[in-house]
């Protein structure tokens, strides 16, 4: 057995059964020997190395398991390195295999070598380099345990083409990968000090991001929030992790969170900040964030703790021990004050829609209309922009794993061949891509992927005729000196068809309605392109570098 077709026995054994990437030069011997385990094994080759890992992204977060993909030597490899940062920023498992020129080979600057080892370092959790052929099977499933463990994230094996022709000297036999334990570091002062803070809170706001869904405790939040009759505010990539429809739902706060959401914050005297890390667009003016309250931070990632904000109480552990024990300690409460406050601020402060001029649809009530033909189980995959604000404000999610999108990279590009990651992952819910006319275009290619292989995702291009969210802060804090933001489109329908797909163009309600409903049951892919206001701007807003009680209305 070679050192390449050990890897496939072994992914297949850990589960593997997609691959995202584009065949090479120096990993066509890998190529070659999946070849024996078609049955068992899809290769998904993308237009562009890009695409591949963040296909394998999408796949990796609406399944929560750790995704493969695949990419050559030298361009290959440095094509990948912005989809290792994205991942790397949202913690997403994704395993990357990458090909490499001969060990002999290694440091002449042979064609298409590139020190992929040192270039991708800073964005991945670990890297290996595999040497020798026996070194395959413990390599890579160290590998897979890595990326799934703790805070999950993106790890590399560099693969030389050598070593992946070498035979394997050792027999290895086929185990399933072991159970990772998880986490948990005890602290008996801490837990005293939460208790107290819990007994006498009056104004609690439960605070989550996107470890909720990494660590699969959705069930614990509600458990939590319903007892303590808590609201709970979501990062972007927490939405899900708290059903959007519930009474104490307070949706996303931050940069553009809902008004009452940042303002609870800023009220609050005492959070409880589960899986998240406190970034600058959630906590906008850093040493007037949450000024009132006390806060107990529970995160697994050390390196995330005291990193901004220096909590009252840490507990370092993983959600999935942490919160069953706070959930015992959780008084039954009312609350009833806190609530009807923040009641009334909903009542106040609603989410307005824009007015559209005619010939367009405001990207508010767009969404809106969307909302009736997606339901739960539904998967929404966004580009980065306007658009993606507009879906974490107007599009409920009930469940974790069913918004996807770039969070802390705001990677352009992303969010197409990650729709396609997630249709592959749950081919029976229907996946719909909400793309900016700006982000589409930086991966569009990968329309002839998803033809080719006829994954059915349903795409809409919100059309401004520009980078709309650059645009916006042009207006608003460069003097509405717009320059670089203007884009001269193709026309979308025909590139389209050009590809085999079907395309609509709609800029009324009424006819995106129509084509919303004739495309729902389809289940091959479609484009439909929605005229949207090019002066609209997305609020509510606060600048940055400005407190969350600063909060434009537009």
């Amino acid at each position: 057995m070679t050192g390449a077709e050990l890897a496939w026995k072994v992914s297949t054994e850990l589960g593997v059964a997609k691959i995202f990437g584009v065949p090479g030069g120096a990993i066509l011997p890998l190529v070659d020997a999946m070849v024996a385990h078609r049955d068992a094994l899809d290769f998904i080759v993308t237009r562009h190395e890009s695409a591949a890992i963040h296909a394998a992204d999408g796949y990796a977060r609406v399944t929560g398991k750790p995704a493969l993909a695949l990419a050559t030597s030298g361009p290959g490899g440095t094509n990948v390195i912005t989809g290792l940062a994205t991942a790397m920023t949202d913690s997403v498992p994704v395993v990357l295999i990458l090909g490499q020129v001969p060990t002999t080979l290694i440091g002449t600057d042979a064609f298409q070598e590139a020190d992929l080892f040192a270039m991708t370092m800073s964005v991945v959790k670990h890297s290996w380099r595999i040497t020798e052929a026996d070194e395959v099977a413990p390599i890579l499933r160290e590998a897979y345990r890595v990326a799934a463990e703790g805070r999950p994230g993106p790890v590399v094996v560099e693969f030389p083409k050598n070593i992946q022709l070498a035979e394997v000297r050792t027999s290895h036999k086929i185990r399933e990968m072991p159970d990772v334990p998880s986490r948990w570091v005890p602290q008996t002062l801490g837990w005293a000090r939460a208790r107290a803070y819990l007994a006498r809170s009056e104004r609690p706001v439960l605070y989550i991001g996107g470890g909720v869904a990494s660590s699969g405790t959705a069930p614990w939040i509600r458990v939590l929030a319903e007892r303590f009759n808590c609201p709970v505010t979501t990062t972007l990539l927490g939405l899900g992790g708290f059903p959007s429809s519930h009474p104490l739902s307070l949706g996303m706060l931050g940069m553009h969170g809902t008004w009452y959401a940042n303002h609870a914050m800023q009220e609050a005297d005492l959070i409880l900040a589960c899986g998240v890390r406190f970034d600058d667009r959630v906590t906008g003016k850093l040493d007037e964030f949450a000024p009132k309250a006390r806060i107990i931070h529970i995160e697994v990632d050390h390196a995330e703790i005291n990193k901004l904000v220096r909590p009252d109480v840490v507990m370092h552990g993983d959600l999935v021990q942490v919160l069953p024990r706070l959930a015992n300690i959780v008084p039954a409460r009312k609350h009833a004050a806190w609530r009807r406050t923040i009641d009334q601020w909903k009542a106040e402060h609603p989410l307005r829609v824009p007015p559209a001029p005619p010939g367009t649809i405001a990207t508010a009530e767009a969404f809106e209309v969307l909302r009736e033909t997606v339901d739960a189980e539904d998967v929404i995959v966004t580009e980065v922009g306007q658009h993606q604000m507009w879906a974490a404000l107007c599009i409920p999610r009930d469940q974790p794993r069913r918004f996807i999108t770039s969070g802390g990279a705001g990677t352009m590009g992303y969010g197409f061949p990650a729709a396609m990651g997630a249709k592959v992952a749950l081919p029976h819910r229907r996946v719909v891509l909400l793309a900016g006319d700006g982000s589409f275009q930086m991966n569009l290619q990968e329309l002839a992927t998803l033809a080719q292989y006829r994954i059915g995702v349903t795409i809409l291009v919100l059309n401004n005729q520009g980078h709309g969210m650059v645009r916006q802060w042009q207006d608003l804090f460069h003097g509405k000196r717009r320059y670089g933001v203007h884009l001269n489109n193709p026309d979308f329908v025909k590139l389209a068809e050009a590809f085999g797909i079907q395309g609509f163009s709609v800029n009324t309600v009424d006819s995106l309605r129509e084509t919303l409903t004739v495309t729902r049951g389809l289940d091959y892919p479609v484009l439909i392109e929605v005229a949207i206001p090019e002066d609209e701007h997305v609020y509510p807003m606060v600048p940055a570098g400005q407190s969350l009680s600063t909060v434009l209305e537009g």
